[in-house]
């Protein structure tokens, strides 16, 4: 026996539980990078993991990029996990707002004199564009709250 469900429910769900997967796995990621850094080998985490070293090493790759320690102040250790939080019903929205409104993000790289080369180079990875458009690409922001953080950050 199949109960429909609602589609508007289920749609808002799914989004839910990929944000709070997108959590999981960042705090994921900034544990084994802690573990790491307190002196724990790749060998072992490996084998914790069910993993192999290369994969371990790949990970922590990811790691240092993704996820930092969390900012004193934020719920998160970069402005899109923040938004990530928000999404998945960690934060409210108006905290989220105001944090991400309140970040330091990381200055754009200078343009070259040559504008072909600007087209090709990839965006700074703690810039508004980077973390705050990838929330938004990803579903973690609506575009109201998008709006709202630009508009305060052009202040």
């Amino acid at each position: 026996m199949t109960i429909m469900m609602d589609r508007d429910w289920l749609f808002s769900s799914m989004a839910e539980n990929r944000a709070r997967e997108v959590v999981a796995h960042i705090g994921f990621l900034r544990n084994l990078r802690q573990l790491y850094e307190g002196g724990v080998t790749q060998t072992r985490l490996a084998e914790v993991n069910g993993v192999s070293q290369p994969a371990i090493s790949q990970m922590l790759q990811r790691a240092r990029v993704e996820a930092p320690d969390v900012r004193p102040g934020t719920h998160g250790g970069t402005a899109y996990e923040v938004a990530a939080r928000c999404a998945a019903g960690e934060i409210d929205p108006a905290m989220m707002r105001a944090e991400l409104i309140g970040w330091e993000y990381d200055k754009p790289t200078a343009p070259s004199g040559y504008p072909d080369v600007d087209d090709v180079r990839p965006q700074t990875e703690g810039g508004f564009n980077h973390q705050v458009g990838r929330a938004l690409t990803h579903g973690f922001l609506t575009d109201e709250d998008y709006d709202l953080i630009l508009d305060a950050l052009a202040d």
